[in-house]
């Protein structure tokens, strides 16, 4: 178990919050975290050297300039298949380095507007169900907010897209589908 909880309470609060901060590359053991007040670039690296992964730090913000808080809520990483708001990602050297980490990696990336961000498009979570079939998890926000060709590249790296309509956990709690499961499996 990793705990770095001391942090919290510290005379300097640092904070790196759940399973939103980091969006993990299982497979390659890669950690892409966009550093916040709430994934603090210490607490990322201190994480990455404990559980043995490379850590690939950037900074992000909204379409309104602020900080993007979760690395959750502009990326997924997948099998076969990301998906990334590569227009967030401030810094250009930053950028290429995600998307070249991603596609080195051997992901399909998919890249989705800030717009598509605020539905959701971003906070999607590939899951594993019982017959081994890789299926991709999101909102119906989110499915509506694809194009037709990003649906398309997505179903051609998992089984098949699962949706819900979750509008009022959007809405009130302003998390999507990856935020409600939290990879609690």
């Amino acid at each position: 178990v990793a705990d770095l909880t001391r942090h919290e309470s510290a005379s300097s609060p640092r904070f790196l919050e759940g399973t939103g901060s980091l969006v993990l590359d299982r497979v390659n053991l890669i950690a892409y975290a966009a550093i916040s007040e709430r994934t603090d670039l210490q607490l990322s690296n201190m994480w990455a050297r404990m559980l043995g992964y490379t850590l690939l730090p950037f900074v992000a913000v909204d379409a309104h300039k602020r900080a993007i808080y979760h690395t959750n809520v502009m990326m997924c990483v997948g099998s076969r298949v990301a998906v990334v708001c590569a227009e967030s990602i401030v810094d250009g050297k930053e950028r290429d380095a995600v998307l070249g980490s991603l596609r080195a990696s051997g992901k399909v990336v998919v890249e989705i507007s800030q717009k598509q961000v605020e539905s959701f498009c971003g906070n999607v979570l590939e899951l594993e169900n019982s017959y081994g079939e890789q299926v991709l998890a999101m909102s119906s926000q989110a499915y509506q907010a694809f194009t037709p060709e990003q649906r398309e590249i997505i179903e051609s790296c998992v089984s098949y897209i699962v949706h819900a309509d979750i509008r009022t956990i959007e809405r009130v709690g302003g998390g999507g589908v990856r935020c409600a499961i939290a990879e609690l499996f």
